[in-house]
């Protein structure tokens, strides 16, 4: 199978760090070019020294393919759209949209021009991810109870656009798309009711800590996202009759590294320990392979748009 040539929009770390290592060891993707406002930075991802520092020269390009964009969340529609039109798939970073209204747009485009798009929530095609709801419908805890999700980080510098609430900062739309919706894939989507938050405003007027706490179906939950509070990375499913926890401090963050799975019930407890692997390059070869009219898992936009309105209801109940 001829690989499947990515331009990428954006050169900043998680280009660096995540897609270029996955998309270097893909044996159905390559880099083909790279279009960054830092020529040196673009250059320096580009294994075949192609490369721009116009973003739409890079979608012009007929030997792209498909597009995997890593820019400001605020842009990541816009250029979605753009990349689509001009004939492209579209790999995008999460959060894929900065509301549900603005996603359905996208999509619209994404059936008009048969082009994919698809947001790169990486932690989902990690196997102890789908482990998880695996042994979550299987019964193995009984009926679920409660969820308890935390993604927290701190020592986030001042300037980091992370913080800037224009273009798309603020910890839900950072560690939400990971922690704050565990609790509605996990739940198959349920009715989400009586949201209430707790919110800490970074001085820049971006969420710093947002605390939310809601129903989903008959289920309690409790989502935690900071940036400012140190590393609490865990995910806790409580049942009827036991509970699945992650090991480490890693509960959606293993890249390449070992991690394990913790099931208590009433045969005692258990250690499920999985290997280390790039879910990175796990999504990006799945990507690939269903653009090369391939089988492979992509997660539903359908998920992407319920996520959003998710963040939607979240935001809604914040007064600054």
């Amino acid at each position: 199978m001829e690989k499947v040539r990515f331009g990428f929009i954006g050169a900043g770390s998680i280009a660096r760090k995540a897609l270029y290592p996955a998309l270097m060891n893909s044996t159905v993707g390559e880099i083909y070019a790279v279009a960054g406002k830092d020529e040196n930075r673009a250059k320096a991802l580009s294994p075949s020294g192609k490369f721009y520092t116009d973003y739409q020269e890079l979608i012009d390009d007929p030997k792209v393919e498909a597009v995997y964009i890593s820019l400001p969340n605020s842009l990541h529609i816009p250029w979605s759209i753009k990349a689509m039109q001009a004939g492209k798939h579209v790999l995008c970073e999460k959060p894929i949209a900065m509301n549900a209204q603005e996603l359905k747009e996208a999509i619209k485009i994404s059936e008009s021009t048969g082009k994919l798009l698809m947001e790169a929530s990486w932690n989902r095609w990690h196997p102890r991810t789908v482990r998880i709801k695996q042994l979550v419908d299987s019964g193995v805890i009984g009926k679920i109870t409660a969820i308890d999700a935390s993604f927290t980080y701190d020592g986030l510098d001042e300037g980091n656009i992370r913080t800037v609430p224009e273009l798309g900062g603020g910890s839900l739309y950072d560690l939400g798309p990971y922690s704050a919706v565990a609790p509605l894939w996990i739940t198959d989507f349920a009715p989400v009711k009586d949201i209430a938050t707790e919110v800490t405003w970074h001085p820049g007027g971006s969420d710093e800590t947002l605390k939310a706490t809601y129903t989903i179906g008959e289920v309690k939950a409790t989502t935690l996202t900071s940036m400012n509070i140190p590393n609490k990375i865990t995910l806790l499913i409580t049942g009827t009759e036991g509970t699945i926890s992650t090991g480490g401090n890693d509960a959606f963050v293993s890249h390449n590294n070992p991690s394990t799975l913790i099931i208590e019930n009433k045969d005692g407890k258990k250690v499920e320990d999985f290997a280390a692997c790039d879910p990175y390059q796990l999504m990006a070869d799945s990507f690939a392979k269903k653009i090369r009219g391939q089988e492979a898992w992509l997660l539903p936009l359908t998920e992407s748009v319920k996520f959003a309105e998710f963040f939607d209801s979240v935001f809604a109940t914040l007064k600054k």
